[in-house]
């Protein structure tokens, strides 16, 4: 480090750690570091010119600060993150609406049974409770065969996701916690609208339904 705040490691390796003999390489690494207070991009400048007073015909790749060289190496992996997250978003919306149109057939189909049950005396909560039973089994079916598939993907291409995902391993299991949590409170919340509705049949309409 000289005067004007340039340490130039001319015979240490770019990457690494460090050689017994000094290595030279046919590029540089230069550390600026700014005064307090000092825009770090205002340096810019002032290095190439005292560059050109070294050798007119050295280039200068790579400019930034470490700040913006971490940002452009993860991007791309930024944005393969992002994507997963919006395909993850959508499969959550649709697996809600398939468990609310298989719940809300179920419901119509068993409305006479429904009523028969109320006739003989079943009360709103027993009736729910059914409902919330079966809804509960296909959950419970839903998420084992999914965590299962889960489990052998992370097997097969555990590294591919470990290298995108930075701090994440395949077999995180908070990632695989908040995961199914997730999907347990999204998925009774679309059974209990069918269920609610369940128990607002009339036994003499249902009855009376062919």
């Amino acid at each position: 480090m000289d005067d004007t705040g340039f340490h130039v490691p001319f015979y240490a390796p770019t990457n690494g750690p460090a050689l017994p003999r000094p290595f030279v390489s046919q590029f540089a690494t230069v550390v600026v570091k700014p005064h307090p207070g000092q825009r770090a991009d205002a340096l810019v400048n002032t290095l190439r010119r005292e560059i050109n007073k070294a050798d007119a015909n050295l280039p200068l790749y790579f400019i930034g600060t470490p700040k913006s060289q971490i940002e452009g190496f993860v991007a791309q992996n930024r944005i393969i993150a992002a994507m997963f997250s919006i395909f993850g978003l959508v499969a959550v919306v649709l697996a809600s609406v398939g468990i609310y149109g298989v719940m809300s057939f179920s419901v119509n189909q068993r409305t006479q049974e429904f009523g028969v049950r109320m006739a003989l005396g079943a009360n709103d909560g027993r009736i729910l409770a059914m409902v919330l039973k079966q809804g509960i089994a296909q959950i419970a079916i839903g998420l084992a065969t999914g965590l299962g598939v889960a489990l052998a993907v992370a097997a097969v291409a555990g590294n591919a996701i470990q290298n995108t995902l930075f701090g994440v391993s395949a077999r995180d299991p908070l990632t695989y916690g908040a995961v199914a949590g997730l999907i347990t409170i999204v998925s009774l919340t679309a059974t209990l609208v069918p269920a609610r509705r369940a128990t607002r049949v009339d036994p003499m309409t249902a009855l009376r339904a062919e």
